[in-house]
């Protein structure tokens, strides 16, 4: 797993340590970090520069290109790009520059000499686009950055530990500081929901939550948005895509986006029937089996639950209107399919480690946030549909403290305690001055914590 510093110093915004330091922590404290890569160190001085001539050169398919920026000055550069033209804003890199893990130095191209270079998505690691150069609106918007590299095998058992939130929430406990929620829960309109869903098995799919967007225009994603999952590996595809990637990454909530004008009728959640067949967004057609869990319309099969979605019902330039996805599925169900299946996702890593039922309307109301950000005009249509068996919380703990010393080999008082656990978000309560009561949150009852042994393990050293 990739983790963003930057991300993690949003979340917790008093974050002081380095990014040693805090992967030296996460470490000793809650899992083993495999490395520390920096990324985006050219944008300390790449900038935004205007084109304000573009001339041909004889005998060669590249252009001298004449830009201009407030920090540089003008410079003459070399560029083939296809889509250079007067008058964009680009982005332009001057000598000296590490560039796709390259050096710019000033170079002759084609008889004429070049003082730095445009740049394309592709060399600047904002996405992965090398058919011409970047073209900006504004500013930027990305800033250098570090990734912390996490072993996978160390968050088997900490599903919550998949999204920058959980990890962030961990940080703030090591170092004690406060933690910053993304998501605002505002209510979702008063008003009945425009999509109907309905769940066979609630074993198999404990909660599906769903919106419906309109006024919908699918585009590219703001330059900084797309960096940065670009850098988490997370290839950006378009603005409300791109949406469902961020949340899955800050939450740890898999979601997928239906063109919803593609849809026939309301949503159901059942399992395949024999022979059934679905065309995926990778280009693959799966034959299904009676024991997959899919999605569907009253026309078939629209997803493989928590695997990967169907490429008829995929969002598209034309997109107006979509229903946003955000469920919940069995663990062992998901495994079982991506195995059988031989198709391992995004999706599907983080649902195989059980995730939290009670996330999926907390990623709805982070959508709506984020959708509005990245797609201005999109309005939510009707409220919202939740199906979901009956939400259960854990059986409260109880924590002898004279257990817990014997247990540390070290006496330690309630106010230390409570101090540690509620850090961690968990709910504390005295029953005395020996004993306190443990309210254990949703997230890390998946498959974490249900005995007074275990909850010491890692997270609260």
């Amino acid at each position: 797993m990739r983790f963003s510093y930057n991300w993690i110093q949003e979340l917790v915004p008093s974050l002081k340590a380095t990014p040693e330091e805090t992967m030296r922590q996460i470490t000793l404290r809650t899992a083993e970090a495999e490395g520390l890569e920096p990324v985006g160190q050219h944008f300390w001085k790449v900038v935004s520069a205007k084109v304000v001539d573009v001339q041909p050169i004889e005998g060669s398919h590249n252009q001298r290109v004449v830009v201009k920026s407030a920090q540089y000055g003008t410079r003459t550069v070399v560029c083939g790009a296809p889509n250079v033209r007067p008058g964009m804003v680009a982005v332009y890199c001057p000598t000296g520059v590490e560039i796709d893990g390259k050096r710019l130095t000033k170079a002759t191209i084609s008889g004429v000499e070049s003082d730095g270079m445009l740049a394309s998505g592709k060399e600047l690691g904002i996405n992965r686009d090398h058919e011409g150069i970047v073209e900006v609106g504004g500013g930027i918007g990305c800033t250098p950055d570090f990734i912390i590299e996490i072993d996978n095998k160390s968050l088997t058992h900490r599903p919550d530990l998949w999204g920058h939130y959980g990890m962030a929430r961990e940080v703030s406990a090591i170092f004690g500081l406060d933690l910053k929620d993304p998501v605002k829960l505002r209510p979702f309109p008063e008003e009945l929901a425009c999509i109907d869903v309905a769940i066979r098995d609630f074993t198999l799919c404990p909660r599906y939550s769903a919106l419906i967007f309109e006024n919908v225009r699918v585009g590219p994603s703001p330059l900084w948005f797309q960096y940065r999952l670009e850098s988490l590996g997370l290839n950006p595809i378009n603005n409300i895509v791109d949406v469902t990637n961020y949340i899955m990454a800050e939450l740890a909530q898999p979601m997928h986006a239906f063109d919803a004008d593609k849809l026939q009728g309301g949503i159901r959640v059942r399992n395949a029937h024999e022979s059934e067949q679905i065309a995926a967004l990778n280009g693959e057609i799966y034959s299904l089996d009676s024991a997959t869990l899919v999605i569907t319309d009253d026309t078939g099969p629209i997803a493989i639950a928590g695997v990967i979605g169907g490429a008829d019902s995929a969002i598209s330039a034309g997109t107006t209107r979509i229903v946003l996805e955000s469920a919940n599925f069995q663990a062992a169900s998901v495994r079982k399919t991506s195995t059988r299946l031989k198709l391992r996702t995004d999706a599907s890593m983080r649902f195989e480690k059980s995730q939290d039922p009670a996330n999926t309307v907390r990623a709805l109301a982070r959508a709506v946030a984020l959708l509005q950000q990245v797609c201005p005009g999109i309005r939510v249509k009707g409220g919202l549909s939740d199906v979901h068996a009956e939400l259960r919380h854990p059986a409260p703990i109880r924590l002898p403290l004279d257990w817990l010393g014997r247990k540390l080999g070290n006496a330690i008082s309630a106010a230390t305690a409570t101090k540690i656990l509620t850090r961690l978000q968990f709910g504390v309560s005295e029953i005395d001055e020996n004993e306190l009561e443990v309210r254990v949150p949703s997230w890390r009852a998946t498959k974490d914590i249900s005995l007074k042994e275990i909850w010491w393990k890692r997270s609260a050293a």
